[in-house]
């Protein structure tokens, strides 16, 4: 433990989550998904709706003959050869948009205009004005919208929010995480073209991001630091930010796709600490440190330092299905958490609201300008 005269007692919970039951909060009647966008996030995702018992209505696609394998491998009730046709179809109450970053404001402008409920895949929008757009047509409308935030929805990270609830490890001060890998350098990848909105932050920063708002409450930080190394392109292939919120406390964020980094996650409170164990984003194994018995965390004093380890299973993969990415077995909770939301008439997330995704879209605006990330596309400096 590092501290003096303190011994630690450690307590394992294996397969604390049981496989997660397809049945929904309710027995009203379910939501009828429309995809967008038939890559390999949508077929995760797609997954995570087989995996639910989700009804699939319509698959969409701007080649005709990709929607076609896609909705017949998923089982889709209608495909389509645009998006447009999905939003048109029958049966469908609520989209996903699995397309590339640069197309997410106008598709999902066009499925709120549309009526639909939106589900956006992270990042949300690439330019905060598009996220303020969306947040003020959908509560017009007054529709459902959320970013794929899927993190939030693992029990790992459920049981991480309850542990500070409820004080295990006092007053969260402080928030230290990482998240990159060594990516193979390709110009015309998406990971590295500005045409695209590459870099770090929009493929992997964000989700540290959401770790600290996640912790001191969702609100802007009242001082926002980044630095980083572009590419020639101008591209952000590492970056590192601080940020501090006044009388709470702060996070210190690292995302790179040129470095392997750890990916985890540390949250230190005045009294103990929580180690999400990698991959964070996507965590089946938490542990909890907690200081008990006379003095404190920081005291010279003896203590008792408690660490208690949760493990989590992720959910069965349906027969005859794959996943293209680690851990996208754990998609469900988010397919399961949105459809509650819809069940209950909420037209946003209580775990993951619509102001917390502006206060992101804020921070990323930040950390690219004081980076110097200008995409071609952008329509203001």
């Amino acid at each position: 433990s590092g501290l003096t005269g303190s011994w630690l007692a450690v307590f394992c919970c294996t397969n604390c989550a049981s496989q997660p039951s397809a049945a929904m909060a309710d027995d009203r009647r379910r939501p009828g998904w429309g995809v967008l966008g038939v890559g390999g996030i949508s077929n995760d995702f797609c997954v995570g709706l087989l995996s639910n018992g989700s009804t699939i209505a319509a698959v969409g696609a701007r080649d005709a003959e990709r929607a076609a394998a896609f909705g017949a491998k998923f089982g889709a009730q209608s495909s389509h050869g645009s998006y447009e046709g999905v939003l048109s179809a029958p049966g469908v109450d609520i989209v996903y948009v699995g397309t590339i970053n640069t197309t997410h404001a106008a598709i999902a402008k066009l499925a709120l205009q549309a009526g639909k409920h939106v589900l956006i895949e992270k990042p949300m929008v690439v330019e905060e004005a598009d996220a303020k757009e969306l947040v003020a047509l959908a509560r017009e409308r007054k529709l459902f919208l959320m970013e794929a935030m899927w993190t939030r929805f693992f029990p790992s990270i459920r049981k991480v929010r309850d542990a500070i609830a409820t004080g295990a490890i006092g007053e969260p001060r402080y928030v230290q995480a990482n998240f990159g890998f060594a990516a193979p350098m390709d110009e015309t990848s998406r990971l590295w073209d500005p045409a695209q909105a590459g870099g770090a932050m929009l493929d992997v920063g964000c989700y540290l991001i959401y770790f600290a708002t996640m912790v001191f409450g969702g609100a802007l930080p009242d001082k926002i630091a980044c630095t980083g190394a572009l590419t020639p392109g101008g591209c952000d292939k590492d970056g590192a930010l601080s940020l501090t919120w006044e009388g709470k406390g702060s996070a210190s964020l690292i995302c790179s796709l040129t470095t392997n980094l750890p990916q985890k996650v540390t949250i230190i409170g005045s009294g103990g600490n929580i180690e999400i164990c990698a991959p964070a984003h996507a965590s089946q194994r938490i542990i909890i440190n907690s200081a008990e018995g006379q003095g404190g965390w920081t005291s010279k004093d003896r203590c008792q330092v408690v660490a208690k380890e949760f493990t989590y299973t992720l959910p069965s993969l349906p027969e005859g299905h794959q996943v293209v990415y680690p851990n996208s077995e754990g998609l469900l909770y988010e397919v399961q958490a949105v459809e509650k939301c819809l069940q209950e008439g909420l037209l946003e997330c209580p775990e993951l609201t619509l102001d917390e995704t502006l206060a992101v879209a804020h921070i990323i605006k930040t950390y690219r300008q004081q980076l110097g990330v200008i995409y071609p596309f952008e329509r203001t400096a």
